[in-house]
């Protein structure tokens, strides 16, 4: 630990320590007649800015009248804010669209199950652009396991600490139970074109008590199988190959939590599970979409698997709740087994499968210790301050990565020492949030985070958020808050080289080497919303304004940092850097109607802005408006009917050429144009155990393909049919 960690870590300690001894001793200073009795419950700061414009929630009834074929992605992308992207404004690697939440990418989107972030998509090789050959991690728990889903953006998510940048979707899994209740679920997609893949699945839920009131149990387990698109999908380009479709996905998951309680006012979690995540290979490679129509290694692929991902997970938590407050520990392992077929990492070839028989594993380990405080109090107006501390550990092993092909392999010998394999990150935290019940109209939630990275150092996130009620009906909402997310270990790691002979280099340059820089700054964001909120019998509507001011964004350097001759090549040495600044901002808006067997929801997203300043490029390729609308009917008590509709705006692509291939050959500048998406579904409950669901999705067959002449950079799968039949007891 150095000694500004220490400084830091004492300063707020001392400062948090102050905060509490002088409410302590406030509170018994202060005559009762001189302090403000409010009648109201204050909730926590957490609960507080999870009413923000900026949250969403959607139900386990939300999943199931409109259920998803494999991945929760494909629910959340109807929530305002929120859509669909790949790791990178390029357009490769187009099909691994992970949640993009106001823009920001994916990588600024932290994925967490029951408060526990999930970071395995961090084992994936990390390219030149920011690609990465992943799925992301919101497809580790099964949609018929899941209670509800929080969706948290912009300054409500910044509390969270690394990686919160763009905002948290909170996968909330569902509760032991000290009834035993259970369920199993089947379900099937079938799209309409044969050359689409299906989907089949099946999942099962058990929860009871082993010793009632003391120890209750619960297990949860899925089998999913989704095949991969045929490789003559996609139309023949005017090179005469074709660009990749979707890959297929093969789930294996099983969890088991133990509930004990202790006491009236503890309780102990136990969480395991183990879960593994196969892709059925559709032939996608990275710097050239096509290679696999002219390679009879990858040809002979298609439809195998080439890469596995097995999650490990351990969690043990305890829970009070005392006379004075509730505190909650955790102390959590997860391991990443990310086991794949060998990439390049050279030029044309980066993430070009190059070997049909070699498989190493690359191993990530997180160690994760978490404790947290929660004192209501009143001095002057009641409030509710939650203190915490937070320490995470990774440890990565990547054999598979770092030990590059001939020239690369060269290179780290002169630019590297010691185990380049190896990499290694920590962070060590320490937050406090005040919620305050100023009136009975406004609450006040004050927080500050400090986080220190061992290789980026310390970084201060204060955030603030207001609610006020103007009115029985009007309330305004606004907040701002300063977030970060550390270096990737990639990208701090000084052994992990990218070459390139010319062409995707800078504009200027030859013969490049892109290395690790130890010494990144953390991407920061001032993340501001103000909005107002409506709420009136069948009545709900909100407005909201959003910004986000991206500074330090990590990118593939330009510039010369050093050169280095091996033989008669000279290389012009470039490592990671922080450009200067990035702006993202729009509009979100929604409205609800509910009658009760009837509701109607709607909900809008503007993005006014999205650019890198440096370069003039786009952040994320989103559409300019997304408009979701979700009608509900009960037309009994036994069934129902629910239609989905979904407007996509134009996608603008980049406009300005990045690397000397680009700058020679140009760039496709076309828009993929405004498309929509129709749904229809109808369940029906036989009895009091089964129930069954039959639908449509894209029942006007909008369907897209992929085609990187004209920028549509990914599938956008045509009709299909789906079934569910669940068995509940």
């Amino acid at each position: 630990m150095n000694h500004q960690f220490a400084k830091n870590v004492l300063s707020l300690s001392i400062i948090l320590a102050g905060m509490a001894s002088n409410q302590i001793f406030a509170a018994e200073d202060i005559p009762e007649e001189n302090i403000v009795k409010l009648n109201t419950i204050v909730v926590t700061a957490e609960e507080q800015v999870k009413q923000s414009l900026g949250a969403s929630t959607i139900t386990a009834e939300d999943l199931e009248q409109t259920p998803v074929v494999n991945d929760i992605s494909e629910i959340i992308r109807r929530m305002p804010g929120v859509n669909l992207t790949g790791n990178s404004a390029t357009g490769q690697r187009g099909n691994n669209r992970q949640i993009d939440i106001r823009g920001m990418g994916p990588e600024n989107t932290l994925i967490l199950i029951d408060g526990k972030p999930v970071t395995s998509r961090n084992s994936v090789r990390y390219g030149w652009r920011g690609e990465r050959d992943t799925r992301g991690d919101s497809n580790w728990v099964p949609a018929e396991a899941i209670e509800s889903i929080e969706v948290l953006r912009g300054p409500a998510a910044a509390r969270y600490g690394n990686g919160a940048m763009g905002g948290v979707v909170n996968i909330i899994t569902k509760k032991v139970t000290n009834e035993t209740h259970g369920s199993i679920e089947t379900y099937t997609n079938q799209p309409e074109n044969s050359k689409e893949g299906s989907s089949y699945r099946v999942g099962f839920n058990l929860s009871g008590p082993i010793l009632k009131d003391v120890l209750s149990y619960r297990l949860y387990g899925n089998y999913n199988k989704s095949e991969g698109d045929a490789a003559d999908l996609n139309p023949v380009n005017e090179s005469g190959t074709r660009a990749a479709g979707k890959e297929g996905v093969r789930n294996k998951d099983i969890n088991a939590r133990l509930a004990w309680q202790v006491t009236d006012h503890q309780t102990l979690l136990l969480d395991v599970g183990s879960s593994r995540q196969g892709n059925d290979y559709a032939g996608d490679t990275q710097n050239s979409n096509s290679d696999f129509t002219t390679n009879s290694d990858l040809l002979s692929l298609i439809g195998t698997e080439t890469n596995t991902m097995y999650r490990t997970s351990f969690a043990l938590t305890h829970e009070g709740d005392w006379d004075w407050g509730k505190t909650k520990l955790l102390a959590s392992y997860d391991q990443t087994r990310n086991k794949r077929l060998t990439e390049g990492t050279t030029g044309r070839v980066e993430g070009t499968i190059n070997s049909t028989t070699d498989r190493p594993t690359s191993i990530l380990d997180t160690l994760r210790f978490n404790a947290e405080a929660n004192i209501p109090f009143e001095v002057q107006f009641p409030q509710n301050l939650t203190i915490g501390v937070e320490w995470v550990e990774d440890d990565f092993t990547d054999t598979a990565n770092t030990t590059g092909s001939t020239s690369s392999a060269s290179l780290a010998e002169v630019l590297t020492t010691g185990d380049r394999t190896k990499m290694d990150s920590r962070i060590a935290s320490a937050y406090l949030e005040d919620n305050i019940k100023v009136t009975d109209s406004t609450d006040v939630v004050l927080a500050l985070r400090f986080d220190d990275h061992s290789k980026s150092g310390s970084n201060w996130s204060p955030s603030l958020n207001i609610t006020h009620s103007l009115n029985d009906y009007f309330t305004l909402k606004g907040g701002i808050a300063r977030a970060y997310k550390a270096p990737n270990m990639y990208q701090n790691a000084e052994g992990y080289l990218l070459s390139t002979s010319g062409n995707g280099c800078p504009i200027g340059l030859t013969q490049c080497v892109l290395q690790g820089d130890a010494d990144l700054k953390p991407e920061t964001s001032v993340n501001k919303e103000i909005g107002i909120q409506f709420q009136k019998d069948i009545v709900s509507a909100s407005l909201a304004w959003f910004r986000n001011d991206y500074k330090n964004k990590i990118t593939a350097g330009d510039t010369v940092v050093s050169q280095t001759t091996i033989g008669t090549t000279t290389y012009n040495v470039l490592d990671w850097v922080n450009i200067p600044e990035a702006l993202v901002q729009g509009v979100e808006g929604s409205i609800g109607l509910d009658w009760g067997d009837i509701s109607w929801t709607n909900n809008f997203t503007w993005m006014k802005d999205s650019i890198n300043k440096k370069t003039g490029n786009r952040l994320s390729i989103v559409p300019n408006y997304t408009i979701n609308s979700i009608f509900n009917y009960k037309v009994t008590d036994k069934a129902d009917v629910n239609f989905v509709y979904t407007q996509y705006g134009r996608q603008k692509p980049r406009e300005y050429a990045e690397t000397s291939l680009e700058n020679r050959t140009g760039i496709t500048t076309t828009s993929i144009k405004s498309y929509s998406l129709v749904g229809i579904n109808f369940g029906y409950k036989f009895n009091q155990n089964f129930s069954g669901r039959l639908g449509v999705s894209n029942l006007f067959d909008e369907q897209k393909l992929r085609d990187t002449t004209v920028n549509q950079t990914y599938n956008e799968p045509g009709r299909a049919y789906y079934a569910s039949l669940k068995y509940s007891f």
